[in-house]
């Protein structure tokens, strides 16, 4: 990994990425997640397309960029449900998000380039929450480690 960034992995990989289910579902980096296996035993990725590559834009741009994700998501065939990436710490804003059941790597991958976003998180059927780089130059092998 760049040393330049190592506290954009460390802010991603401390964030919770909550799903609006009921009760909700908050995936932490790394955890294995019995809800959301029991719900959603195919997994899934959780995606936004705010603040594209960390950069905070104005709360209308980030409102139609998620307008945008939604219909990109919607021509798949595939559902979501509404959520929010949450910074602990509170140095960066609640982020909306979407969790996407039934959605590969590879094509989570693909809409987060799409949408300028650094990372994705992804669950697989084993319900652990992992951090997947979309295109970094450390992104293939942390991929790889995280979701192989």
């Amino acid at each position: 990994m760049a040393p330049d960034s190592r506290p954009l992995d460390v802010a991603y990989r401390t964030a919770r990425y909550r799903i609006d289910t009921d009760p909700p579902i908050v995936l932490q980096i790394g955890r294995s997640h019995p809800a959301l296996s029991t719900r959603f035993p195919q997994g899934g990725v959780f995606l936004t397309a705010c603040n594209p590559r960390s950069r905070r834009l104005r709360p209308a741009a980030n409102v139609r960029r998620m307008r945008a994700l939604r219909r990109a998501i919607e021509r798949t065939g595939l559902t979501w449900l509404t959520g929010l990436g949450l910074d602990p710490l509170g140095q960066w804003p609640d982020e909306p998000s979407l969790w996407i059941p039934g959605l590969s790597l590879r094509e989570g991958l693909g809409l987060a380039r799409r949408f300028g976003q650094n990372a994705l998180v992804w669950c697989g059927p084993d319900s652990v929450a992992r951090l997947a780089w979309s295109g970094r130059p450390e992104a293939t092998t942390a991929s790889r480690a995280c979701c192989a």
